[in-house]
């Protein structure tokens, strides 16, 4: 079973371990207080004064980050696979979280380092430098890019640098939040003048996708192999009971310990299958998924079609109910003319 298990196989495994969210509920500012100092008290003043100092491009407000919401878990097995600890992936994610950042921010994070880790190797205290990082505010592109400079080991903090770090996040947490929801609003009024989101991390999830399936067509390869081996063993095991069965009491001890030994190899490939199936499962179970949120994104999609030619079709009639009304004042004109011509006071 150690041939079959490849990196790519991880790619399929989800992360309930880390209460990873898989849906778009997941970009939402429901995120959850620091454990170790409560929730942010703010006053609703002070959250509208620090909407208000927040600018967001028409670009950012346009970016849709599902693709890299959906990928998150994948991701994150991807990162495992690479070296990174279960522990510093952990304290990552923990981070962004602390800090409101979006689950699209921590895919980029967790799928940059994986990327990094493969071509420098693993550098120790990734989830305490991803710490200090977004609590002196950076995120998505501006953190991707810092991550590609980081050449060295991060020292562990002492207790006072970890408050620091708690008082900055919380902070922090706010900042991002409003952001968050500024971004949400401005998206909401670009769509409303006709504008169109943008589907951000497409290719990377494509290629996700790719290395699943490619995962896939590797264990059907070693299911078949699998199939023919235990073929192969109980055929065997059929000639060697009719010789058995027709040998002498001198050569019968020889070709039972024969017997029992492809007994034991048969026992084995037994549970090399069982193993296989499992992995199967689950990474059918992960394409599915991939697949359901695929057809969702199409329907959305779909739904947005309609609705524009909806309102392309309400805009069509209000336009000819103003011409039919425009072609009526004109009439209506002209016949008050035509009666001013000829006389009539009316």
């Amino acid at each position: 079973m150690h041939k079959l298990c490849l990196p790519l196989l991880t790619l399929a495994l989800a992360v309930p371990a880390l209460g990873l969210s898989t849906t778009a509920d997941a970009r939402d500012d429901k995120t959850p207080s620091l454990s170790e100092t409560g929730a942010v008290k703010t006053s609703l003043t002070a959250s509208a004064s620090a909407s208000a100092s927040i600018t967001i491009s028409d670009k950012d407000a346009l970016n849709d980050d599902i693709l890299a919401v959906i990928d998150l878990p994948i991701v994150a097995a991807e990162a495992r696979e690479a070296g990174i600890e279960e522990t510093e992936i952990k304290e990552a994610l923990d981070s962004t979280r602390d800090s409101g950042l979006s689950a699209s921010d921590a895919t980029e994070i967790v799928a940059t380092e994986a990327e990094q880790t493969r071509k420098r190797g693993v550098k120790k205290g990734f989830g305490r430098w991803v710490r200090m990082q977004v609590a002196s505010g950076l995120r998505g592109q501006k953190l991707a890019a810092k991550i590609k400079e980081r050449k060295t080991d991060t020292a562990e903090l002492d207790e006072k640098q970890l408050e620091d770090l708690r008082g900055k996040l919380e902070k922090q947490r706010e900042i991002n939040q409003n952001w968050r929801r500024g971004q949400l609003t401005k998206r909401g009024e670009l769509i409303a003048k006709g504008k169109k989101p943008v589907l951000m991390n497409k290719e990377r999830h494509d290629q996700l996708k790719a290395k699943i399936e490619a995962a896939q067509g590797r264990i059907d390869g070693a299911q078949d192999k699998l199939d023919g081996q235990q073929d192969a063993t109980e055929a065997r095991l059929r000639a060697l009971q009719i010789r058995i069965d027709a040998a002498s009491a001198a050569d019968k001890p020889v070709l039972e310990a024969e017997k029992q030994r492809l007994e034991k190899e048969l026992g084995k490939l037994e549970k090399r299958e069982d193993k296989l199936e499992k992995v199967e499962d689950k990474l059918e179970k992960r394409d599915d998924k991939l697949d359901k949120i695929g057809d969702k994104l199409d329907k959305a999609a779909d739904k947005a079609d309609k609705a524009e030619k909806r309102e392309d079709r309400a805009e069509k009639r209000e336009d000819a109910a103003e011409k039919r009304e425009d072609a009526a004042e004109k009439r209506e004109d002209r016949k008050a003319a035509d009666k001013k011509a000829a006389g009539d006071p009316k």
